[in-house]
């Protein structure tokens, strides 16, 4: 590595991402090159969403990069209400590494990968911070070993109140910056998913939000001048729109569907195989870290191993199986042979019932297995959320300053956002190409247009 100083990342969402020659960005280089961050590399942000967005492909690797770079202007944005000093250093460095390594534990298209495996990234995030068997570890541990501890406060929803509200922990205004509504995590992937994609859902006044940043000493939050209502207002219908148009596209959902179909079926073929050799004759040529994620506990350093191009072996795999589930499945997702939909939304339940049982009578008559031929996929969120302030952890609420000089939860200024805290769902139904002409006629035939009441 050059000697000159500073190191450079150059980025297309946040241009220039700067490292100087000081302890705490000497150790987020040095975390940048561990194995288990150089990982993130070949692990896409979007999992399945370049199926319809093909420039979609960007890596966790740069989200990560960019949510540290976010969380570094958002800390040095803040001052402790008493004395004007910027945030303390150790504190600060926390603040960063936990925002660069959010998403170290994550594995290769992980929502549908977890609900089947049970792999779930964020224990494996804490796993890769606390074990000193890895770069990552050793590397934390060489630099301050009290670190990895301190670290799990922003990850670890096992951490106890009294332990959070020691003066040696990290106070809660900073915590937020890793993890709230208002936090560099969602300020970098709407920014940077919105530019991979090619659309403009996700665009916002970043610059403008966090020159507006705010600390509210007397109740240990953040909050936004208001001057910056109408960003952070944007803000959140970004976010909104960024899940309708891109993340719950009912292409990308279809691909997903797929690959948890795939997942499940191999799982089952693996289970009734149990541990005998008829298991490895399912998918011979897939890899074997792969495999095992779905029959038994992975180790940490098999699960080091997973990343997207082991799961497009395991999709070829699948493509060849003598099992025609299985075949199906794998040749669809490899050579983006999707399933089809019924938006069944806005229909009333009876004329679903009764638009399920005609569509599954019509996947039994094509020869094809219902379970696997005809299935309903609910994509369900909610754009705003205002926590009751007097919860255990409010911290995800957004607060704005009023026109008094108070800073007040943000829909309660805005009308439109009062729309959003309503959780909403996007029901459809996935189905092969080859009966779509048939569950449509019958969807038709059955579906209202009015709205559900």
């Amino acid at each position: 590595m050059s000697k000159i100083w500073p190191k450079v990342i150059r980025d297309p969402v946040h241009n220039i991402i700067p490292f100087e020659d000081n302890p705490c960005d000497r150790l987020l280089l040095d975390l940048i090159n561990t194995r288990e961050f150089q990982r993130l590399r070949r692990i896409k942000q979007l999992g399945m969403s370049e199926v319809v967005f093909p420039g979609a492909n960007h890596s966790r690797f740069a989200h990560c990069i960019g949510v540290m770079h976010v969380a570094r202007r958002m800390a040095d944005r803040v001052w402790p209400p008493a004395n004007q000093r910027k945030v303390d250093p150790e504190q600060r460095k926390a603040v960063l590494v936990a925002a660069l390594l959010h998403d170290v534990g994550h594995g290769p298209f992980s929502h549908a990968f977890e609900k089947v495996t049970s792999q779930k990234h964020e224990a494996r995030t804490l796993e890769i911070i606390r074990d000193p068997k890895t770069e990552v570890g050793r590397c934390l541990q060489d630099h301050d070993r009290s670190l990895p501890a301190r670290l799990a406060a922003f990850f670890d929803e096992d951490v106890d109140n009294e332990k959070r509200r020691r003066p040696a922990e990290i106070p809660d205004h900073l915590k937020q910056i890793v993890s709230s509504q208002l936090d560099a995590d969602r300020f970098d992937y709407l920014l940077r998913d919105s530019y991979a994609a090619g659309v403009d859902y996700g665009r916002f006044d970043l610059d403008w939000l966090l020159l507006q940043l705010r600390f509210d000493g007397k109740h240990g939050r953040l909050y936004i001048g208001r001057k910056a209502m109408d960003a952070a207002e944007a803000y959140v219908f970004a976010r909104h729109h960024m899940y309708r148009a891109v993340y719950f596209h009912k292409t990308v959902r279809a691909a997903e569907v797929m690959l948890y179909l795939a997942f499940r079926r191999f799982k089952h073929l693996a289970n009734e195989a149990g541990n005998g050799p008829m298991r490895t004759t399912i998918l011979p040529h897939a890899p074997p870290h792969v495999l095992d994620a779905f029959t038994e506990k992975m180790s940490l350093d098999s699960y080091l191993k997973l990343d997207d191009a082991s799961l497009v072996d395991f999709f070829k795999s699948c493509a060849s199986a003598s099992d025609k589930i299985l075949g199906t499945l794998g040749r669809g997702l490899v050579e983006r042979k999707l399933y089809k939909s019924v938006d069944v939304t806005d229909s009333q339940s009876d004329q679903v019932e009764k638009f399920g049982n005609e569509a599954r009578g019509i996947v039994g008559d094509a020869g094809l297995d219902v379970e696997h031929s005809f299935v309903a996929d609910v994509a369900a969120d909610t754009p705003y959320k205002p926590y009751n302030p007097d919860i255990q952890r409010p911290a995800s609420q957004i607060y704005v300053e009023s026109a008094g000089g108070e800073n007040v939860e943000i829909s309660t200024r805005s009308d439109a956002l009062v729309h959003l805290r309503k959780p909403y769902s996007l029901v459809r139904y996935y189905f092969p190409e080859s009966i779509r002409s048939r569950i449509e006629e019958v969807a038709k035939n059955t579906l209202s247009k009015e709205r559900k009441k």
